[in-house]
């Protein structure tokens, strides 16, 4: 007695993995995209924080990607009391991780493809971008991409939420438009 399989049996096992296939590969597709809108989420996070922190501390603060690791962190110019500064007086200031924000990590896929500040594009992932205490904050512009998402972020040097630009150049109202008349509050005392 010969142990084969059927042609019947070959195409039932076929038709089982092709359904199984079709119901698990658009779930981890979503998944990646969900991963992907995460990421840059987090990233507008980040920059309304810098810009928040700008705004509200006399503390300088940065932007910065570490070149190792692809991180996008907040630094904060710390005094190292045990260092002492080139001319031999004092402490010196140096750059420390921000350790009230994690740090934000792109998921596989999903990369800074450009990067311009106040216009000016900037090269490579070895960058840092400071805030100056009592002057203008630079304006940024971040554009994100991947199989499943083109992204544009950008603060303007005014501004304190970043607006997002999907392909197709629509913008992504990260507030809503609320008018007070129509909404019965024209009359409440503020």
């Amino acid at each position: 007695m010969r142990r084969a399989f059927s042609l019947i049996e070959v195409i039932v096992a076929v038709v089982i993995i092709a359904v199984l296939s079709a119901m698990i590969v658009p779930r981890i597709s979503r998944t990646t995209k969900a991963e992907h809108e995460n990421a840059v989420e987090k990233m507008s996070d980040l920059l309304s924080m810098f810009a928040f922190r700008d705004a509200t501390s006399s503390q300088q603060i940065a932007l910065w990607q570490d070149p190792e690791t692809g991180w996008f962190a907040m630094l904060t110019k710390d005094r190292d009391p045990l260092a002492t500064s080139e001319d031999g007086e004092g402490s010196k200031y140096e750059w420390a991780t921000d350790f009230r924000l994690a740090p934000v990590v792109l998921p596989r896929g999903l990369e800074l493809v450009d990067l311009s500040i106040d216009g000016v594009e900037v090269l490579g992932s070895d960058w840092l971008i400071p805030s100056i205490p009592g002057g203008g904050r630079p304006s940024i512009e971040m554009h994100f991409l991947s199989g499943s998402i083109d992204t544009v972020l950008q603060l303007d040097s005014n501004s304190m939420v970043p607006t997002r630009f999907d392909a197709g150049g629509n913008s992504v109202q990260n507030r809503e438009i609320l008018d007070l008349d129509q909404y019965g509050s024209r009359d409440e005392k503020w």
